[in-house]
């Protein structure tokens, strides 16, 4: 609801939303464009402006699951810079001195509710798939992406926290964003969708916009970019504070 001139309160129209939505993104500019140069914040905010604009005319609210239907409830998601890490070799012959380099990792902390009928009475979830979004930041419009990725987690414990991640890697940052620094600003917006069965059990998205903003018109083109935690440096790393991904 909102005041209309005479103080009257009157349903919020889509003209409103939009503006609530123009004001909130322009809110997260000021903060994202801190770490880029000047030359480039008038080109950046264009490009995610633009996108806001064209795009989310469409979307509606933020997705809500039936009870019946809900088995993850997110506690967090987290998005933070980690090195690539150092690891010593003995017995090696020859060595391979290289630069730590940034990655951005998005991980999603979660408890799985006890689902109802047969199962109900399981210790574990057999299968869970994690579909990742990510809205990754660039000074160019073009080269905007959301990036995506599907993990999928086996055995995963009922009524206990556990952890899905994801990784941005120092390659796909530079490519996108121009820069080789890694930095949380660049990440604006993101998404996890969790499936059992084709049927969603779980969701979270964080950022301006609601729903399944990836799917608006209008928005970046979509690049199986994101890694999971396997295919990445960190796989031997933190072994009991990750859910099992699914062998392939």
């Amino acid at each position: 609801m909102v005041k209309n001139a005479s103080g009257q309160q009157k349903p919020l129209g889509k003209w409103d939303f939009l503006v609530a939505l123009f004001k909130k993104t322009r809110q997260r500019l000021e903060y994202s464009t801190t770490h880029i140069e000047p030359n480039m914040k008038l080109t950046f905010r264009f490009a995610i402006t633009a996108f806001f604009l064209a795009g989310f005319c469409s979307l509606g609210l933020a997705q809500d699951l039936k009870p019946a239907d809900k088995l993850v409830d997110f506690k967090d998601v987290k998005v933070q810079v980690q090195k690539t890490p150092d690891f010593t070799l003995k017995g090696g012959t020859t060595a391979k001195p290289s630069r730590q380099k940034d990655w951005i990792e998005i991980e999603a902390e979660f408890k799985t509710e006890r689902p109802k009928g047969p199962d109900s009475k399981a210790d574990v979830i057999g299968e869970l798939t994690f579909n990742y979004y990510v809205f990754l930041n660039s000074s160019v419009k073009e080269h905007a992406r959301v990036l995506t990725a599907q993990v999928v987690h086996s055995n995963v414990p009922i009524d206990e926290i556990s952890r899905s991640v994801v990784y941005i890697s120092p390659s796909t940052i530079r490519r996108i964003t121009g820069r080789p620094e890694g930095n949380v600003s660049l990440v604006s917006m993101y998404a996890v969708e969790v499936t059992m069965g084709g049927t969603t059990v779980g969701f979270f998205t964080k950022g301006a916009a609601k729903g399944k903003w990836w799917d608006a018109a209008g928005a970046p083109a979509k690049e199986p970019a994101l890694m999971a935690k396997s295919k990445t440096p960190f796989a031997p790393l933190w072994g009991d504070y990750h859910a099992d991904e699914q062998a392939k």
